[in-house]
């Protein structure tokens, strides 16, 4: 049983040589941040921040209640599915996909489908589950 109250799912992508440019070209979705190392940018602070790596983040919507492997499968929906594209990606940058939620109750769980592992499989993704107790989110 999943025991989530919110949940976001991204596609994050970093590396020094990383070109936002670049990887939009190979992937086919644009990215809601994307940076090259060195440049600065207005953070979600307020205050200019100079980026230490290349970045490209696709996706991040909060949904609730959430739904993983629904979000998993929109974010990757988005961009290619030839995967030689993805292998030439995943092979050069340091890439995953990260879930970020809050449980209902301080304990909880939840489950990805066979199919959604399957997906990040066939990509080469790792992911990634940062996840907090309720009293986090007050």
């Amino acid at each position: 049983m999943d025991s989530l109250q919110r949940a976001t799912v991204s596609l994050l992508i970093d590396g020094d040589d990383l070109v936002p440019s670049e990887v939009t070209a190979i992937l086919g979705g644009s990215p809601q941040f994307g940076v090259v190392k060195g440049e600065v940018f207005v953070a979600k602070h307020g205050k200019k921040t100079e980026s230490t790596t290349g970045k490209w983040r696709f996706g991040g919507d909060w949904e609730s209640p959430p739904h993983l492997d629904r979000q998993i499968s929109e974010v990757l929906s988005g961009l290619t599915d030839d995967m030689s594209s993805w292998m030439e990606v995943t092979s050069r940058y340091h890439c995953y996909l990260s879930v970020g939620g809050y449980f209902n109750d301080w304990t909880g769980g939840m489950t990805l489908s066979p199919e959604t592992l399957k997906l990040l499989a066939d990509r080469n993704l790792p992911i990634d589950f940062d996840l907090y107790a309720p009293a986090a989110s007050d």
